[in-house]
């Protein structure tokens, strides 16, 4: 199961990605790290940005791309199914 953040990602060009990360204010290398679970969570301040970003991609690519809450962020990690290994 992709976390709603790897969702995001999977649906953006590479330019569209770019810009959410510009957006959020952050790398898109960092966006990959938290949509992966590899950070333990999203500070409250980037979530609303990404958020934030989200939204107007969303607007931008006139729907294509999904939107990411940030209530969606800040659970994401814990209750998706992924190996410990």
């Amino acid at each position: 199961m992709a976390t709603p953040l790897t969702e995001l990602l999977r649906a953006c060009t590479d330019k569209e990605r770019t810009a959410l990360a510009q957006h959020a204010g952050t790398s898109v290398n960092y966006l990959y790290s938290l949509a992966g679970c590899h950070r333990e969570r999203v500070n409250v301040k980037l979530a609303l940005a990404i958020e934030d970003a989200s939204v107007w991609l969303n607007t931008e690519t006139l729907g294509l791309t999904p939107v990411v809450t940030a209530r969606q962020l800040s659970t994401m990690c814990s209750i998706a199914p992924f190996d410990t290994v």
